[in-house]
């Protein structure tokens, strides 16, 4: 084998994203990555099919095997893509913001899948649990589409482990605290988590910041977007001195205990922990099968850990004879979940990697902002979200943006 590298195609941006980007200074690239957000996406749809086509050795790379090798051999083969492939800083960082807001995309856009099935809902376990195996069957695809070997690393499945366990205590919170609670915690959580690996982490996952006063701000404004977002109905309810009814993101919540209440929000530390966790193991996995090569690992994880988990649910709490009764459209929802959950789990492995090598402290936090993207479709498709609270929905929008473009000038890496 020969050493592979990670290509993507040039991009050319918006003429106004170009003349910022000519202006140079990281306030030309991240703002740049904003201003051409819709090349920024067009540049991510291209980079998930090029992102690891394999670009024909030299006779010198051709002779060069073995993991040392690769490793010695890698800064020369990156340099001859580059130089086949140009890409300016300006375009690279576009399109790493892009393939990061890919990734929150669709991390906010699987749990709409549970809407499809008709009649009563399913049990949200036995869901999680075909979630769990839709994320199994869609990682045996990525070797065939990114043209990656078939390996397995015991870090890419703990990775699937941790996925797991962070839904599994979303299932326990919301029933103690309430949704909007759980929602709230869960959300700050995750972000400070991934946030507090990228900047005080262990060497392997952590990078300098470029000012600790500007970073710090910035997680304060991704954190205040979330709350914002996920309490938006009560807070137009407040401004308005209306009580809010009929929320996505608020319900009627019947008074329990300070013990459940507890429980409940300490189950959604829980979730923050385990899932702005989710992808720190893979900076453990050796270079040459690192990446994309430990997706399918982390599918075998998240099967075997949703298997157990849903097993253990099924037979030891709720004590069911049999197996559990699914209907066709319930299985297919619950894959098609799990397979967009991947696919932004996907994105988010593509971000950190080379040619864009966005830190782990900022690209797992944009992830995590993903309840922007679900609030566009409970505004946009359920109508969940109505009246002044789509109004506060944006205000909370906007304060995500001006996290993520400090987060970008002044987080992780930029040190």
């Amino acid at each position: 084998s020969f050493p592979r590298c990670v290509t993507m195609g040039r991009t050319v941006p918006p003429l106004r994203t170009r003349l910022m980007a000519c202006r140079g200074g990281r306030w030309a690239m991240v703002v740049a990555s904003f201003t051409g957000l819709s090349s920024a996406f067009t540049a991510s749809a291209r980079g998930l099919v090029e992102a690891n086509k394999v670009i024909p050795p030299t006779a010198q790379e051709f002779a060069c095997k073995g993991s040392l090798c690769f490793k010695t051999q890698l800064p020369q083969t990156a340099k001859s893509v580059r130089a086949r492939i140009p890409l300016s800083a300006a375009e690279t960082q576009v399109a790493a913001f892009g393939i990061a807001a890919l990734s929150s995309f669709f991390n906010g856009s699987f749990p709409a899948c549970q809407r499809i099935p008709k009649g009563p809902p399913l049990d949200p376990v036995l869901f999680n649990g075909l979630v769990c195996v839709g994320v199994f069957f869609s990682s045996l695809l990525i070797p065939l589409v990114f043209n990656q070997d078939m390996v397995f690393t015991l870090p890419g499945a703990l990775g699937g482990v941790l996925f797991v366990f962070a839904a599994l205590f979303s299932f326990v919170a919301i029933p103690r605290a309430g949704l909007a609670t759980a929602q709230a915690v869960w959300s700050c959580s995750a972000i400070l988590v991934s946030f507090l690996w990228g900047a005080i982490g262990p060497a392997e996952v952590a990078a300098p910041l470029g000012n600790v006063t500007a970073t710090v701000g910035a997680v304060l404004l991704l954190v205040a977007g979330a709350l914002i977002i996920v309490n938006c109905d009560s807070i137009a309810g407040r401004l308005s001195g209306a009580n809010p009814v009929g929320s996505g993101y608020i319900e009627a919540e019947a008074e329990a205990s300070a013990s459940d209440r507890t429980a409940g929000i300490a189950s959604a530390l829980a979730v923050g922990l385990f899932g702005g966790s989710v992808l720190v193991p893979f900076k453990y996995i050796p270079p040459d099968v690192a990446g994309l090569a430990a997706i399918p690992s982390f599918g075998l994880g998240a099967l075997i850990a949703g298997i157990v988990v849903t097993f253990a649910y099924w037979k030891g709490i709720q004590k069911e004879p049999g197996f559990p009764q699914l209907s066709l459209d319930q299985i297919g929802a619950g894959l098609a979940s799990g397979l967009l959950w991947n696919a932004g789990n996907v994105c988010s492995v593509i971000a950190q990697s080379p040619p864009f090598s966005l830190p782990y402290g900022v690209a797992y936090p944009i992830l995590q902002c993903a309840l922007f993207f679900g609030g566009l479709w409970g505004i946009y498709v359920f109508k969940e979200i109505t009246g002044n609270s789509i109004g506060v929905f944006w205000g909370g929008a906007l304060t995500l943006v001006a996290g993520v473009i400090l987060l970008g000038l002044y987080g992780p890496g930029t040190g």
